[in-house]
Formats: C-alpha cells, structure tokens, sequence
C-alpha cells in the first residue's frame, strides 16, 4: 500500500468527487480510480458505492472507517513532517495575542536579543486558538490570557505574568458614566457588548452576566475589538474588558466594578513538544526571563 493513496482517498471521501480530487492534486481522475482500487485490494473489501447515473459517490461502511483512520495517519503524517523540519531548523517560535503581547513583549524581549535573528512570531487574536497551538506543539511557547489562575494540562509548563480585573467602559455621555464605582444590580437595564465566542472576555463575561442575571436580549456579540470599542463608544452599549484592550481612546471612560472578575495572562510552554537545540534553548531563557520579570 502507497501512503499517499490514504491522501488521496481521504480528499475523495472529504469532496465525494473523483474529479475534484484529481484536481486538487494535479493528477488524472484514472489515477484516483487506480489508487482507490488499490486500497480496496490491500483490505480486501469495497470502499465506495457509485451511482452512474447521478454520478454521486457513497462510503460504504468500510469506506467510512477507513476515511476516519485516514484523517488520523495523515494528520499523523504531516505533524511528523513539521516535527522532523523543525528539529534542524534555528528558527524559534513565539506566540501572542497582540493585545496582550504589545504589552508585554517590550518587557521581555531585550532579554532575548540573542535570537532576535532566529524568532519568528506567531500572532493569534483568541487566546483559545493560541492555547490550541501550543497544546498541539504547532507553537512551543505562547503569551495567552485565560479566565482561570491555573490550566490543568501536564503537558505545558505555566508561569503567571499578571492578573488583570475586568472594568466596566461607557462613552463619557452614558448614564453611568457619572460614577466612579458600579455594583452589579445598577446594570439590570444596561446593554452590553462583548466578543464573540472564542474569546476569553466572552467566557468570562457570559459567567459574570448569568451570575448577575443580566437578560440575553440585553446582550450584543462582536467579531473585533475594534468594534466593539466602538460600539462603546457610541453609547450604545457598555463593555467589561481589561484596560489592555481599551489604549488610547478618550471616547470611552473606565469605571471601577464591586465585584469585578478577574483575567490570567501566563507564558505556556509545551514541554513535550518535540523541537530543536535551538528552540529548547529560547525556551529556557525565556521561562528565566519570565521568572525574573514577573515573579
């Protein structure tokens, strides 16, 4: 058996389309035919249903437990692949939320000049998907923020940097805006906005509103941060973010809240993530300079 006919067969149970996968590998339709059939010789069973006339391709029951272990091998496959490139690469990784990281990275970073030449940064918007990365070992280390102190992952080392308190923002012409501190029952009426789901402040902030009742209806989503800061702005609606999310704006004023939730920023490195001499290193100093600078 040929590993990349498992390729093959896994696009064309993903497209259910002969032609569409010989297109995607710029190969004749008759070469999938070829490889599909010799699939079905190695495991001696039929992989696919054709209806000629609708020209439509089925999985038969075999066909679909292949297509699931062929998404694992060549997964498999491929992060073997970038694990293999890696180790006699000198790059080094890095990864952060630009939020968090222009904050943070200028404190960091003149300790690590050494790899400047070396370092590629790795830039995510989520937090969720930055976490997703480095759990993976497609990252080796990354700044993140979280709504919990410790995350409980024996693969990653966790070293906290700082624990920020969620304030509530308005434009200075919001009703509220004449307050210097906000209790929770003085918000019953308020509309929020807040980021969309992948967001640590959005998971933060459905926890906060469902323990202070705050309707649904009276709750708004946004992509961008941007935006939402906008929105604030505008009057429309008040926000609980973090001050690093919220720089240099004066259309927006921050007020203290009673029982305001907290926010985790931590430096995770994936200690079992295969990497280079290079890498390990940059991780070592890093995790000193992170030690050293917040701890």
């Amino acid at each position: 058996m040929k590993l990349q006919d498992l390729f093959y067969y896994r696009t064309l149970a993903e497209t259910r389309s002969f032609t569409q996968t010989a297109e995607a590998f710029y190969i004749s339709q008759p070469s999938i035919s070829i490889a599909l059939k010799r699939l079905e010789t190695e495991f001696d069973t039929s992989l696919i249903s054709r209806d000629r006339s609708s020209k439509s391709v089925e999985l038969t029951e075999a066909g679909e437990l292949l297509f699931e272990k062929s998404v694992e091998i060549t997964d498999l496959i491929e992060q073997t692949k970038k694990e293999m490139h890696s180790l006699g690469s000198q790059t080094v990784t890095l990864g952060f939320l630009p939020t968090i990281g222009g904050h943070f990275l200028p404190q960091i970073m003149p300790q690590l000049a050494e790899y400047l030449s070396d370092l590629k940064f790795v830039e995510e918007e989520s937090s969720d998907a930055m976490y997703e990365l480095v759990k993976k070992g497609e990252v080796s280390a990354a700044i993140v923020g979280s709504d919990r102190q410790t995350l409980d992952d024996s693969h990653l080392i966790q070293l906290p940097i700082a624990q920020k308190q969620l304030h509530l923002w308005v434009s200075p012409s919001h009703p509220l805006a004449g307050f210097k501190r906000i209790s929770s029952r003085m918000l019953k009426e308020t509309h929020f906005v807040t980021l969309a789901k992948g967001y640590t402040h959005q998971r933060i902030f459905e926890q906060w509103a469902k323990d202070h009742q705050i309707e649904d209806s009276y709750i708004h989503y946004s992509n961008e941060i941007q935006t939402a800061n906008s929105m604030i702005a505008s009057g429309m609606s008040a926000g609980l973010m973090i001050d690093l999310l919220v720089r240099d704006r004066s259309d927006i004023v921050k007020l203290e809240l009673t029982d305001a939730p907290e926010f985790y920023v931590s430096l995770l490195v994936n200690k079992q993530a295969k990497q280079s001499n290079r890498q390990e290193q940059f991780n070592r100093k890093l995790v000193e300079t992170v030690q050293k600078t917040f701890n």
